[in-house]
C-alpha cells in the first residue's frame, strides 16, 4: 500500500490527505498501537507551507501537560482527524455534521444525554424541523422508539419529541428502579 503524499496545507486537498492516512493506518494497526505514533507518523507528511508551520508547533504541543488530557485521554473516536480538521479545517462542515448527526445511537444512555449530543449536531447540520424529527426518532434505542411510535397523535416539532423522549425514559427508568427494589 502506498504511503500518503507530502501535505502542505490546501484545503482542496485536506481531505483526500486524511483519508489517505487513515487507510494506511487502518490497513497496519500493528504499525500505529499509540496515538502519539500515529500524530508523529502523519505529522512526518507535513512538510511544506502551512502544513510544515502546523506540524512544527504540534511537535512543541504534544510535550505539554495539555496534549495528554486534551487528545491522548480524549474520547474521540478518530483524534488524528480531529487533529488535523481542528489545524486546517472542515473542507466539507455540513456534510460532516450530518454524517456526525447519523451515527449518534442512544443506546444505554439516558435521554437527557442523548436529547443534548442530537441538539448539538442538529444545530449545525442545516436539516429542517421534519428532517431532524426523522433522524431523531431513528437514533433512539429501540424500546424507547417504539413507545414513542405507540403514541396516539405523533409530534410535529422536535421540542416535543426531546420532551416526550425525556418523559418516557426517565418512566421506564423509575419503573425499573422500583422493580428492583421491590425484588430485593
Amino acid at each position: 500500500m502506498a504511503t500518503p503524499p507530502i501535505y502542505d496545507g490546501p484545503m482542496a486537498t485536506c481531505e483526500g490527505f486524511i483519508n489517505s492516512c487513515w487507510l494506511y493506518m487502518s490497513a497496519k494497526p500493528q504499525e500505529f498501537p499509540t496515538l502519539q505514533i500515529k500524530v508523529t507518523w502523519v505529522l512526518g507528511f507535513m512538510q511544506t507551507g502551512m502544513a510544515q508551520m502546523f506540524h512544527n508547533h504540534f511537535l512543541v504541543y504534544m510535550a505539554t501537560p495539555e496534549f495528554q488530557t486534551q487528545y491522548k485521554q480524549s474520547h474521540e473516536p478518530d483524534q488524528i482527524k480531529y487533529i488535523q480538521y481542528k489545524a486546517f479545517g472542515d473542507p466539507n462542515k455540513q456534510a460532516t455534521v450530518i454524517q456526525e448527526i447519523t451515527t449518534i445511537r442512544q443506546g444505554s444512555k439516558l435521554a437527557e444525554e442523548h436529547v443534548q449530543l442530537f441538539k448539538q449536531s442538529y444545530m449545525r447540520s442545516g436539516y429542517g424541523e421534519t428532517a431532524g424529527i426523522h433522524e431523531f426518532k431513528w437514533l433512539l434505542n429501540s424500546p424507547l422508539l417504539d413507545k414513542c411510535m405507540a403514541v396516539p397523535e405523533l409530534l410535529t416539532t422536535l421540542k416535543k419529541w426531546y420532551e416526550l423522549v425525556i418523559r418516557l425514559d426517565c418512566q421506564w427508568r423509575q419503573a425499573m428502579a422500583e422493580q428492583k427494589v421491590f425484588a430485593a
